[in-house]
């Protein structure tokens, strides 16, 4: 690939429009989200053959690397996360300093620039305006290290928010294991970690979305890692983009059974009121995401006693799709939808579902920001300006 792409003829027609939908920022192996198709592959690999046969760390290592470890390689990969986890005596007294009330994201994001106070070697990166591909070596070192950390510091926060002492992490765990133990102080059983480990390896990456291109726009300045990954974070606060779950688990709860299911729906809907949880800027057909999260949350909610909230969704989408169909505008749920459901039925606060998001899409971050640092160039878009261009300056005395 060239430094400079110039222009690359597709077999469509691309229109720009806000929010740059559309816009084609670079060229990636990493991930492709068919809308069309309603797919999600990882470097080649349908998400549905990784949920079923692989396990988080393995995911990260392909992301990062573009193809399945040999066994000694995942044994360094995973070696490399263990001697990366502990956190700074310093970050750890920041992170119990901060107000209980504070969002999770926002106590995860400050944690993370902090690191970067920290972590020296980090700001290698920088130094290599001249020759970005010299710095590949240290920055993989780095990205592994702060995957690592990120979930350290997430499970830290949620002890933190609820006044108990924070928990070092096991080395004999797995990388989803040491995340649950360090929440909870318990080993997780294996039903758990399983359930945990596939919505790890369902957020891990999903194509050019909100936060992803935060983090290659902050790192093509040449910003070190930490700082890549704090702007991140900072892009999946919100409400749009790892906010949303927690939104749609809020609809569920208000609804009070399926029975209300469908009247709620269409009372939205003639107010015009978007429906969380439903629908993707890529995705016209079923997310994959969704559909592998449905199944999970169904056996979940009945287990735990939830079944009449999972009812009420099934209802939900039900309303939904057969409106949506009969208007000829087919939507179908998001991601968002029943991750939700399935992080309630395990036990986690509503506040911490974009925390899990953010441990996990780290890999993703991590994977597309060293990618494209070898041929890097600086992110620099242009705005179309619709203003006046002869104004004359009034002094303050004649305003």
């Amino acid at each position: 690939m060239a430094n400079y792409l110039g222009r690359i003829e597709f077999p469509c027609t691309i229109e720009l429009g806000r929010g740059l939908e559309g816009a084609i920022t670079n060229i990636t192996k990493i991930g492709f989200v068919d809308g069309q198709g309603g797919r999600l592959i990882y470097r080649g690999f349908p998400i549905e053959e990784l949920c079923e046969n692989s396990w988080f760390e393995e995911v990260a290592y392909l992301l990062m690397n573009g193809r399945l470890p040999k066994k000694a390689e995942i044994e360094q990969f995973t070696d490399q996360l263990r001697r990366s986890s502990e956190l700074p005596e310093p970050i750890m007294r920041l992170i119990e300093s901060m107000p209980r009330d504070a969002h999770p994201m926002n106590m995860l994001q400050t944690a993370v620039a902090a690191l970067g106070c920290y972590e020296k070697s980090a700001a290698a990166v920088t130094h290599a305006v001249s020759n970005p591909a010299s710095a590949l070596a240290g920055e993989i070192e780095v990205g592994i290290k702060i995957l690592a950390q990120v979930r350290t510091i997430g499970a830290a926060v949620a002890r933190a928010r609820l006044g108990k002492p924070l928990i070092k992490p096991d080395p004999k765990l797995s990388f989803t294991g040491n995340y649950l133990y360090m929440m909870s102080g318990e080993r997780p059983d294996e039903v758990t970690e399983r359930v945990i480990d596939v919505c790890m390896i369902l957020q891990a990456d999903h194509g050019m979305n909100a936060s992803t291109f935060t983090a290659m726009v902050v790192h093509s300045c040449l910003a070190d890692m930490y700082s890549t990954i704090a702007a991140a974070i900072g892009a999946l606060r919100g409400p749009l983009h790892g906010g949303a779950n927690e939104a749609a688990l809020d609809d569920l709860q208000s609804i009070g059974g399926p029975e209300n299911a469908k009247a709620w729906v269409a009372e939205r809907m003639a107010k015009g009121e978007k429906i969380i949880g439903f629908g993707h800027r890529v995705y016209k057909a079923y997310d994959p995401r969704a559909t592998v999260l449905k199944r999970y949350a169904e056996k979940l909610c009945h287990q735990k006693g939830m079944g009449k909230i999972f009812e009420t969704a099934a209802a939900v989408e039900t309303a939904v799709v057969e409106s949506m169909k009969a208007a000829g505008k087919p939507i179908y749920p998001n991601v968002d939808f029943y991750s939700g459901l399935v992080y309630q039925a395990i036990g986690f606060p509503p506040p911490l579902f974009p925390v899990i998001f953010a441990v996990s899409r780290t890999s993703g971050w991590v994977s597309r920001v060293l990618e494209y640092l070898p041929e890097n160039r600086i992110f620099r878009p242009r705005a179309v300006y619709d203003g006046p261009t002869d104004m004359k300056y009034t002094p303050m005395a004649q305003r």
